[in-house]
């Protein structure tokens, strides 16, 4: 079972919070109509976070607005999904002046998706020694997954270790981006190859390896045991560019330039002043007499171990954390 270390760099996908977040409350507004349930919900998930770990290095990254090199590789990338709600797009900006006055780092990075933020600054933490905790519930993200690189999945904080990562995909982390290219991605819009689901691209990915291995031994494709295999060769044959083009999609970059290192996302002290301005204006009463009272982020309270932090997110869920 993964393990989460003591004092770990936390990354927090805050787009998939933000989403989350909307639609797991009802349509809360202040007394003047403005939307607030997006902003809460994030907000005390991320009052979780810092309570639970008490970590000394946070970012919370969301997407940019506008397009992305990977809407340049695929005009159709991400064209099914609805445009934002407008009232979930009037919380971002009130969101993210909440978040820097909770001391915490806040990058948005034009021209790629907060998931390439996250992955390069995972990295780049890993490099320098640090233990890293992604709070997300993108299953692209476990192809970043390692021995010093865990996941919180948001949806219902089950911890992803490299072990937990082959349990529920079938596969290891290093080969998550091949198993995306081969069954798509519906969220994405990722098209993956036609005809191939998630029990053939694991059959496939464990019999003969990744995507180069796969085209290097079309042959031995039919000597597989799974439904099918008798034509999937040809079939990967016909779709080869589609599979590595949805293989580029999958890939969370891990290279951006970034004018702040892992090293300087240090956590401050939050700005009493500001929260109190933003929880009065929309109308976070409980939260209000916590600063007021100077304890809602309280820095008294020992930050439990790591065991018992694990223990406690197996048996929470995403209504309790929002609770």
């Amino acid at each position: 079972m993964a393990q989460i270390a003591e004092n770990p760099l936390i990354l927090v996908d805050g787009s998939s919070y933000l989403y989350r977040a909307y639609h797991a409350f009802p349509p809360l507004t202040n007394s003047k109509g403005e939307p607030t349930g997006a902003m809460y919900g994030v907000l005390n998930m991320l009052r979780s976070l810092l309570l639970q770990y008490r970590p000394s290095h946070v970012a919370v990254v969301f997407d940019a607005k506008g397009k992305t090199f990977r809407d340049e590789l695929f005009a159709e990338y991400k064209s099914h999904r609805p445009p934002m709600p407008d009232d979930l797009r009037a919380q971002i900006e009130p969101l993210h002046q909440m978040v820097k006055a909770m001391g915490l780092p806040l990058l948005v990075v034009s021209g790629v998706e907060a998931d390439d933020v996250i992955g390069t600054l995972a990295q780049e933490a890993e490099k320098a020694g640090h233990a890293v905790l992604i709070s997300t519930g993108d299953k692209d993200m476990a192809q970043l997954v390692t021995p010093n690189i865990t996941l919180i999945n948001t949806m219902n904080n089950a911890i992803l270790g490299p072990q937990e990562v082959c349990e529920k995909y079938g596969v290891p982390p290093e080969l998550i981006i091949d198993f995306l290219a081969l069954m798509g991605d519906s969220s994405d819009n990722i098209p993956g190859v036609p005809g191939v689901g998630e029990k053939t691209a694991q059959a496939l990915l464990q019999g003969l390896g990744g995507l180069d291995s796969l085209f290097s031994n079309l042959d031995k494709i039919p000597t597989l045991t799974f439904r099918g295999a008798k034509t999937m060769s040809a079939k990967l044959e016909q779709n080869k560019d589609v599979a590595y083009l949805s293989y580029k999609l999958a890939t969370i970059k891990t290279d951006v330039e970034l004018d702040i290192t892992c090293d300087e996302l240090n956590v401050s002290a939050p700005d009493d002043e500001q929260l109190h301005q933003l929880f009065s204006r929309y109308e976070f009463k409980r939260w209000l007499a916590d600063v007021e009272a100077g304890k809602w982020l309280d820095g008294k309270k020992d930050r439990p171990t790591a065991q018992a932090s694990n223990k406690a997110l197996q048996h929470q869920s995403l209504h309790l954390w929002l609770k």
